[in-house]
């Protein structure tokens, strides 16, 4: 099947992912892919195409936040079934204008971004560039990047690390690969949020991996044996919005202390809180304690405060295994491109990016208050939520009169019909069969009369199916 496909990358102004994203559809609308067939893992795929393996996880999570691909837990990824396939684009005066799905999206609103002063720290930046910068040698990244991120921890989250402590990687995909590798040979179970962001468990094909359960309190801990580790998300836990209590960040940092265990922390969003005080980060606090400072991993990105296609994030190491990581990216080459670190550094250094940070918290805050009260207005029949205290989505449960797979089957239906895709949050569950019903909207990105557009739609798709009943 692979050699049927005929995928070739090559260097040209389309990026890489986009470019096997396009083929991939191509082959769907030519029949070369059909329903349920498995897609090579990204391993594979990356060795025979020669490139990273980031590029194809970024072509696979884009089909598959787009309906097109589905990733089956320690299966892999398939061609989903009746999956609305959007045509590649053609060559030719006479192709089909590709049909584009609207969704509830929690990425960055680029319509705000402060375009001049991006371009001025990319003027300052490249006015006079660092050689080493130019020679590629910062591999695990550019020292003042390094600094400022240090600087930018501290000031947010009161986190204490050294430079030298900051790995730059290209996402949060290729920090979980560079900690699987360096890793490996330490631990034998991957454990899981149960919820969690979909796309993620794609990056753990072919490795041992247990879920944990989310309660009102954070992840329960598992009594296992072996060792492991954990990939969580305990400031703001997703899609859930639970954030841990101390007495589960004790009970963790407790199951990390007889030095065989670890666990990451993953803070995808800790920028944007609303109101309160964030909590004081694992790391931070494992750091203080000489039986858990080299047992906590922290992981961050720049692209929802800045914008997705920077492909910009971090680790920061347990100054003990820092050497270790560096040493896995080298075998890997999961570099982050140098071109754009010196712009993020200066963009940092010149209070630019705090002012801009600023402003996107008054900016989606309004938004989040915004589609709350297109929720009361228009959906409150059915659906029930909460008022999250931060982030960039709102999750809304299917009241159980209304929790049918037929009845949620039917909605989802009406909306793709309609242009619009929903986020189902019973698709960020293993047994999606058992999970509970309900809709994960994120705000951030859209405009709020794109926001009252959809919730209108939804409402009036609900009303259509309440009257059938």
């Amino acid at each position: 099947m692979i050699a049927s496909l005929s995928l070739s990358l090559e260097e040209n102004s389309t990026p890489r992912y986009e470019q096997l994203r396009q083929q991939l559809l191509q082959a769907m609308d030519q029949g070369r892919l059909k329903e349920g067939d498995k897609l090579p893992s990204s391993r594979t795929l990356a060795q025979m195409l020669g490139v990273s393996r980031s590029v194809i996880m970024q072509a696979y999570d884009q089909l598959i936040s787009e309906g097109v691909l589905a990733s089956q837990p320690k299966r892999g990824v398939y061609v989903a079934q009746q999956a609305s396939f959007v045509p590649a684009p053609m060559a030719v005066k006479s192709a089909p204008t590709p049909l584009v799905m609207a969704q509830f999206d929690s990425g960055a609103d680029v319509s705000v971004f402060p375009n001049k002063e991006w371009a001025a720290s990319m003027r300052r930046a490249w006015l006079n560039p660092d050689p080493k910068l130019l020679k590629g040698e910062y591999e695990a990244g550019y020292p003042p990047l390094q600094q400022a991120i240090c600087e930018y921890l501290f000031a947010l989250r009161g986190m204490e690390c050294r430079p030298e402590q900051v790995i730059l990687v290209a996402g949060n995909y290729d920090a979980l690969a560079l900690l699987q590798h360096a890793l490996a040979n330490k631990v034998q179970h991957w454990l899981l949020e149960e919820p969690t962001y979909p796309p993620l468990r794609s990056g753990f094909q072919g490795i041992s991996t247990l879920p944990l359960d989310v309660t009102d309190q954070g992840p329960r801990l598992v009594d296992i044996a072996e060792p492991w580790a954990a990939v969580l998300t305990p400031n703001r836990q997703y899609p859930l919005g639970i954030s841990s209590n101390s007495a589960t960040r004790e009970s963790w940092l407790s199951s990390v202390a007889d030095g065989h265990n670890f666990v990451i922390e993953d803070d995808y969003d800790n920028e944007f809180l609303y109101q309160g005080g964030g909590l004081k980060p694992w790391f931070q606090v494992a750091q203080q304690r000489q039986e858990t400072c080299d047992r906590v991993f922290y992981i961050g990105s720049f692209s929802k405060v800045l914008f997705r296609g920077l492909r910009l994030g971090f680790i920061v190491a347990p100054e003990n295994l820092v050497r270790q990581v560096r040493q896995s990216q080298k075998e890997l080459g999961l570099f982050a491109s140098q071109t754009l670190q010196p712009v993020v550094a200066d963009f940092l250094n010149n209070g630019t990016f705090y002012r801009h940070l600023n402003r996107m918290r008054r900016h989606y805050r309004s938004k989040r208050d915004r589609l709350l009260k297109l929720l009361e207005t228009h959906l409150g029949t059915w659906f029930t939520w909460q008022k999250p205290s931060g982030g960039l989505h709102i999750v809304t449960y299917v009241k159980d009169e209304f929790s049918s797979e037929q009845w949620c089957r039917e909605l989802d239906e009406h909306c793709l019909q309609s242009g619009l895709r929903l986020s189902w949050l019973q698709q960020h569950y293993t047994a999606q069969e058992s999970a509970p019903k309900g809709l994960v909207l994120g705000f951030s990105a859209p405009s709020e009369e794109q926001l009252q557009t959809w919730i209108t739609r939804i409402s009036e798709v609900c009303q259509l199916l309440s009257a059938r009943q």
